[in-house]
């Protein structure tokens, strides 16, 4: 059930972080679509969270459930405080850089919670 999640919030975080840097390079400031991918993203990560907590027993017997958890909290907390970052910087280009390179981060730490799944170290 944690896969799926997964690949979708994966899907999410491209889409977030492709959008953002299009406006970055545009010098364009946040608007209402990439604040919707935001939340969108965000509730993607809590549905992770919740479906991952509860269903690690599926997973691999290798996998660090500690550092699990730790990603998967990580993220849903690194979230809002990307949003209130990018929106205090909403004046200039760099607000929607920083959804950019959150969406990258995010989409890397997406990628190691699929490796931690399989029970790669």
């Amino acid at each position: 059930m944690f896969l799926p999640i997964a690949y979708l919030l994966g899907v999410a975080l491209v889409v977030l972080a492709g959008y953002a840097a299009w406006l970055t390079v545009r010098g364009r400031s946040i608007d209402n679509p990439l604040f919707y991918l935001l939340c969108a993203a965000e509730l993607i990560m809590v549905v992770a969270l919740v479906a991952g907590l509860v269903t690690w027993n599926d997973a691999d017997s290798h996998m660090n459930k500690g550092v699990f958890a730790a990603y998967l909290i990580g993220m849903v907390i690194a979230t809002p405080i990307a949003a209130f970052w990018g929106l205090a910087d909403r004046e200039t280009r760099w607000g929607t850089g920083v959804l950019a390179v959150t969406g990258l981060g995010l989409l890397v730490m997406t990628v190691r919670l699929v490796q931690l799944w399989g029970g790669h170290a």
